[in-house]
């Protein structure tokens, strides 16, 4: 748009092809005078535009840069927190596996110590099972010796007494044949 405007002004007032062709005209230098203050004002006018995007442009460039500090500074700060959050979980995980293994480690103590007294247990229990089975062996035996000598007692007894009882038997025959005679 400029270069069309420029180049109907250079027509209207005898430039062409960038070359100034004279003019004689008494109106000359008012009409160069007025096309130059519109020119100016053209120029003013852009140049104008020109300042204003560029302080706008500035003017979002700071706002953007404004944002992009707050973001920086929100992230910054979630990062933090999420950091701070991440100690505070990870501490907490801590004591608990502490907790855990000191459970543990109780627990095992406990599960060793009754380990220990159920094989001592378990050995005075074999070494009293085999001590009951030794003496119910004993206790059998010693029965049937008893039974066995009781028998045998009886026996001599029964043949003693029966021997005695011949002897009286025949001492009391003696006695009458001589009480006879």
């Amino acid at each position: 748009p400029l270069s069309q405007e420029s180049s109907g002004i250079n027509a209207e007032y005898g430039v062409t092809n960038g070359c100034v062709v004279e003019d004689n005209s008494p109106f000359k230098e008012d009409a160069l005078k007025e096309p130059v203050q519109q020119q100016t004002a053209v120029q003013l006018s852009k140049i104008e535009l020109l300042q204003q995007a560029q302080t706008k442009l500035e003017k979002e460039n700071r706002q953007k840069q404004r944002v992009l500090r707050e973001t920086i500074t929100e992230k910054f700060a979630k990062t933090a927190e999420q950091a701070k959050l991440l100690k505070t979980l990870q501490a907490e995980v801590a004591s608990v596996e502490k907790e855990l293994s000191c459970d543990i480690s109780i627990l095992r103590d406990r599960i060793d110590h009754c380990n220990r007294k159920y094989f001592d247990a378990r050995k005075r229990f074999e070494a009293a099972e085999q001590e009951y089975v030794a003496a119910k062996l004993a206790l059998h035996n010693c029965q049937e010796l008893k039974e066995g000598l009781e028998e045998h007692l009886f026996t001599i007894i029964k043949l003693n007494e029966t021997k005695k009882s011949e002897k009286l038997a025949e001492l009391h025959e003696k006695l009458e044949k001589l009480n006879f005679q």
